[in-house]
This record gives structure tokens, sequence and C-alpha cells, in this order.
């Protein structure tokens, strides 16, 4: 954790999706290593910590650019995407993450989600989650028609629309980010907001450019840092 460093008070925030709310790196892991393997290639964490965050597409075409793959992105897609819907239906949250999103939203915190996932893909894996999902104003994709092509993050463009389209608009400055991975965090940041770093391991750690704060988990997060509600006895708000 950072110490002893100043932080701006915040009015919103918003989240990345795997990795951050949903426990879903390890089975990206096996997605890609088991899309690889025909090909005679293994995928290491070490490999993952490189394209972590980066839209399907652009993860498509670097994959088959640096492994040389005797096949084309879209090829590469097709396969990907059918073992994507498979391992992905039964994804758990991360630790401290229904605490903190239903704390955040007793307190009428507002909320949203920045994910490089697609539509799709994001509604299989929160399939399971759909009181956690009424907690959030909005959702942006990696797909989403307001984003133009090749602006993925690490490009601030995801975050600067999902705080966008609050209501009313919040300043970017008043917005905390939540997330996982290095291309994540430098979106966040060039966006101009406060980002919550919690890498899943060392590796992605040691990647991570200029994080306001790291964590080893969201059960750590102490709100009261950047001017939100503190944890207390408050009954959490439960959806019906």
């Amino acid at each position: 954790m950072a110490a002893n460093r100043c932080f701006r008070p915040v009015t919103h925030v918003i989240f990345d999706c795997d990795g951050t709310l949903l426990d879903t790196e390890a089975l990206y892991l096996k997605v890609v290593g088991d899309t690889l393997a025909p090909y005679g290639f293994s995928y290491t964490p070490e490999d993952q910590a490189r394209y972590m965050g980066k839209p399907s597409g652009t993860l498509a075409q670097a994959v088959v650019k640096d492994y040389k793959l005797p096949i084309s992105p879209e090829e590469y897609l097709e396969v990907f995407n059918v073992k994507d819907q498979e391992y992905m239906k039964n994804v758990p949250l991360m630790p401290g993450v229904r605490d903190l999103v239903l704390h955040f939203h007793s307190f009428r915190v507002p909320l949203a989600i920045a994910t490089s996932s697609n539509r799709d893909i994001f509604d299989v894996k929160f399939g399971p989650h759909k009181d956690i999902r009424m907690a959030f104003h909005h959702i942006v994709c990696g797909d989403d028609p307001d984003l133009c092509p090749g602006r993925g993050k690490p490009a601030p463009d995801i975050y600067l629309l999902a705080a966008s389209r609050f209501s009313p608009p919040a300043d970017p400055k008043h917005c905390l980010v939540f997330e996982d991975s290095p291309s994540g965090l430098k979106a966040g940041r060039s966006a101009g907001m406060q980002a919550v770093y919690i890498p899943e391991s060392a590796v992605t750690r040691a990647k991570g450019e200029d994080p306001t704060l790291v964590l080893g988990s969201m059960v750590e997060f102490e709100p009261e840092l950047f001017g939100l509600p503190a944890f207390d006895s408050t009954s959490f708000f439960q959806f019906g």
C-alpha cells in the first residue's frame, strides 16, 4: 500500500471487470493456452501480463504476430471466442467485491464498469451476478459503438467515455478507477483519474506505471482515503 500519499477526494467510481470484479485471469490463461496449444506453444503468466486488459481484437492481432501463427487474427478469434464462452459461465467475484459495491450503493456513490470485453461475453460472465450488476449506473464494453477502433486500453478513451455517461457527466479528476492490469492502469491514469491497482501477481505489479494506490485485494480498500463513506455498521442495501 502506498504510504504517506495525499489522495484527492472523489465522487464517482469506475471498475475494470476481468481480474478486478470477476476472478477470470486464471481462466483466460487457460483460454489462450488452449488456443495456442495446437501450434506447439505454451502460455505463461509472464506472457499473459503483456496482453492483459487489451480488447480481444487487439489481443488477437498481437498474439498471431508475436507467435507467428499460421492463421489470421479473425481465425484465432473464432477459436478463442468458443473457448471464452465455454469457460466463463460461472465466474466468481473477486474477494471484497460484493461488500464494497453494496457499500457504495447503499451510500448512492455513482458506479460504472469499463471493460475491454465485448458485450456478449460480458453478459455471460456477469450472468450469475445480476444483483451486483444492478448497482452500476452503466457499463461500457470494448465493442461500444462510441469507442473508436484501436483506442482500447491503454488509451484513456474507455474511461473518459464511462465518466461522460454518468448523469450528469463526471469530471475525470473526480473519478476513482479500480484496475488489475498494467494497460488498464495506464488507461485510467491517462484519463486523469486516480487508480487503485490490484495486480494479480508480482509480474503485473512490476509492470504497473504510476498507481495511486496498490492493494493486495479489494478487501484492503479504505474508502475514506478518497473522501468516500467509510465502512461502518450500516446494513448493506439488498436487491430484491
